[in-house]
């Protein structure tokens, strides 16, 4: 179970986006951390409404998503948290962790466990 629902994100979001506050007055008024908000903004500029929605299959992604997720990562310089936010990923942190494993294992460590 998710901690916060598609709708309550979609509400902030939308106070964000009418002036009704910043990230941070935002995030103390309703005891969240300010980088929470403004990574639902950024998904919601990015994706819409889909990108508040709930991962149906957190953690699946193929060797080939996992690759093109790095050469995005790579040929733009860009950071694990723009990247996720691009590819619509809820944990920049993974991305991380297939580029270690791919430094160390090359491509067949990033194949996905089952």
């Amino acid at each position: 179970m998710t901690k916060y629902d598609e709708q309550f994100k979609l509400k902030i979001v939308r106070k964000y986006l009418a002036h009704k506050g910043g990230y941070r007055a935002l995030a103390d008024k309703h005891d969240l951390h300010h980088s929470v908000i403004e990574r639902w903004v950024n998904l919601h500029r990015l994706h819409g409404v889909s990108g508040l929605a709930k991962k149906q299959v957190p953690g699946k992604y193929d060797v080939e998503f996992r690759l093109s997720v790095l050469k995005c990562l790579w040929d733009n310089q860009l950071s694990y948290r723009e990247v996720a936010a691009l590819f619509n990923i809820r944990s920049p942190g993974c991305i991380g962790n297939w580029e270690r494993s791919y430094h160390n294992g090359g491509i067949d460590a990033l194949i996905p466990r089952v």
